[in-house]
């Protein structure tokens, strides 16, 4: 098997937004989810490529993530009229702006809004304003503001509640406008960084939402047969911390019910299963996630890859990171140890090619939530030992 890596850190990063108005959940009776398809309205903007590509560049089209949540809920029989997918040329600022309200004035009272948005993240020169790139975003033209998607819903939207997620750059800035402006209508925002951090390309984010959406075992984490928003939020938060070294964001507000039930979940048949390891293949190690088990042998996905490179293996090609093993191994709750580092150490961090000043906050999954000395707690982000080195001073 040979594998490729599809994620690379930026600045200017692919963004994925959803948002949800209402309770979702998957293909079973309606006795057992929290959404009905004929009351459902879908907004998915997808774009991989932009006109200006100085400014943005273009992302692979295969197996687009964007395309399977529009299908995904087709086959849960959202009614056609009900779906719109403005992809990549069609998502134009003009179209999407003019679009977007339109299509929530036309819900009725308790329905349920799904909006998605892929593409790339970026902010103002002041850095007041976080912005979605719309197809023809540049100098001359401006991207979707993030505070614009929530003035729309409150304006137009008949809803009472809107679940909006983000897998990109500055995506924390969903849940800081939902806190200023969300007033009418209730929100839980899931977003893959913070507001003032970038983003992957990888599709981490976005393969777990479908995972849960799906019902997907692994994606079940007490096992209970079902998946919650909140059980959603903490897979995310640790795979985004485990293989993209990123922390997430969760927020409600309003009576919108962080234990919302997504759907069921298929059977857990082992223990194993949702487990996240690293995996010797071909000589090398990798992250990954147990997905599947049968007999001694066990499924997993490799984050960063396609499917298609998901393969069985036993437990002598895998091992639990070292870091993560260290992190469980509480001796007290000032005195956390984290691989060679404690709570409460004063370090140094890499950020973008360069270090700086910080404090260790906490201990956890195999990484380590920082402080930056100088810099608001905006700027707080769970990093590996890779990017972390004892102070210069201390050498």
């Amino acid at each position: 098997m040979k594998k490729y890596q599809r994620g690379v850190l930026r600045t200017i990063c692919i963004s994925l937004v959803v948002i949800f108005g209402g309770a979702f959940g998957q293909s079973i009776s309606a006795k057992e989810r929290d959404w009905q398809p004929q009351r459902t309205w879908v907004f998915v903007v997808g774009i991989l490529q932009w006109q200006n590509k100085d400014m943005f560049d273009s992302f692979p089209q295969q197996n687009r993530r964007d395309a399977q949540l529009v299908e995904y809920f087709r086959q849960q029989g959202v009614p056609d009229p009900q779906i719109i997918f403005l992809k990549d040329t069609q998502a134009t600022s003009r179209r999407v702006r003019n679009t977007f309200p339109t299509f929530l004035s036309k819900a009725s009272p308790d329905d349920l809004l799904f909006f998605y948005y892929t593409g790339h993240g970026y902010k103002s020169e002041d850095e007041q304003t976080t912005y979605f790139a719309t197809y023809d975003a540049g100098d001359d033209t401006e991207g979707l503001a993030t505070d614009s998607i929530v003035r729309d819903i409150e304006k137009y939207f008949k809803g009472s509640r809107a679940l909006l997620t983000a897998d990109t750059c500055y995506s924390g800035s969903l849940a800081q406008q939902t806190q200023k402006l969300g007033h009418r209508v209730s929100y839980a925002t899931l977003a893959s960084a913070t507001a003032s951090h970038v983003s992957t390309e990888d599709w981490t984010f976005t393969e777990m939402l479908l995972a849960a959406l799906r019902g997907k075992s692994y994606a079940d984490i007490n096992g209970d047969g079902e998946v919650t928003l909140s059980e959603l939020a903490q897979d995310i938060k640790e795979d985004m911390a485990f293989a993209e070294d990123q922390r997430s964001v969760f927020l409600t507000t309003g009576n919108f019910e962080p234990e919302m039930e997504l759907g069921v979940a298929q059977r857990k048949i082992d223990p194993l299963i949702s487990r996240r390891l690293e995996v010797r293949s071909e000589g090398d190690w990798y992250k990954a996630r147990v997905i599947d088990a049968r007999g001694g042998s066990y499924r997993v996905h490799y984050f960063g890859f396609e499917d298609s490179d998901d393969e069985w293996v036993t437990r002598r090609e895998f091992r639990m990171p070292t870091t993560m093993a260290n992190a469980r191994k509480k001796t007290g709750a000032t005195d956390v140890k984290t691989s060679e580092y404690y709570v409460g150490a004063n370090v140094e961090v890499s950020w973008q090619g360069k270090w700086y000043a910080a404090k260790i906050l906490k201990g956890q999954t195999g990484r380590h939530l920082v402080h930056y000395a100088g810099y608001d707690d905006g700027w707080d982000e769970w990093v590996t030992d890779s990017r972390i080195r004892r102070p210069s001073w201390n050498n």
